[in-house]
């Protein structure tokens, strides 16, 4: 329901902004990125903490590095056990090289997963197209994902309780102009909706006269 978060002037990989960003923000933010699947209540987070885990959740992902020829290797003859088909007749070098070919550019943890997930399902030893289409259902959980995914979750913690916040001073009427002026649009159009704010022929906001307000002024 909030509006979307600042798009990042110039963004720099997770890998070389987390150390730094980190760093600055406070405890607090740090509690938010990690209690954020608890039960109790997101943490706060500071103008200056916002802006951090943000900067965190649009940073890009470091890349991750492919499995060397040695590695692979190791992990087909793990897929040595699984038989072979009839007209499975290509072994050795030419074996190795076909696969690293096909999937050789893939991470290890990629490869790790490919390997499992053959010896529990395939029947025979899995052929290079059906090893790319195993892959296609890898997704990474390394440790950068796993923060950028907490950043952007105390993210928009952060805006939506930001943005309740606004529609309580909306509706006990103690929104400066100053402070309505500064919302996001999208918060204005809300506040327009739910009968606390009027919308100016100029196209700008004001606050909404109260019920008891108006009495207040009738009775005078």
């Amino acid at each position: 329901m909030t509006d979307q978060p600042p798009l990042l002037s110039a963004a720099r990989p997770l890998g070389a902004l987390l150390p730094g960003v980190l760093s600055q923000t406070t405890a607090t933010a740090s509690s938010a990125l990690s209690t954020s699947a608890s039960s109790a209540p997101p943490a706060r987070l500071s103008d200056a903490e916002l802006v951090a885990v943000e900067a965190v959740a649009a940073a890009p992902l470091p890349e991750l590095a492919s499995c060397d020829g040695q590695f692979l290797a190791k992990c087909l003859r793990m897929l040595d056990t699984l038989p072979r088909r009839k007209d499975d007749v290509v072994g050795g070098e030419v074996r190795v090289r076909a696969y690293e070919l096909a999937i050789g550019q893939r991470p290890k943890a990629a490869i790790e997963f490919l390997v499992t997930e053959a010896l529990r399902n395939c029947r025979f030893f899995p052929s290079t197209s059906e090893c790319v289409e195993i892959l296609k259902r890898w997704e990474r959980r390394d440790a950068a994902v796993q923060e950028q995914r907490q950043a952007a979750i105390s993210s928009r913690h952060e805006r939506q309780a930001r943005f309740e916040d606004a529609m309580t001073r909306l509706a006990a009427g103690e929104a400066s102009q100053d402070e309505i002026d500064a919302m996001p649009d999208y918060w204005k159009r809300v506040g327009e909706t739910r009968s606390l704010l009027w919308r100016c022929d100029c196209g700008s906001y004001v606050l909404r006269p109260r019920r008891g307000s108006l009495q207040e002024e009738v009775r005078n």
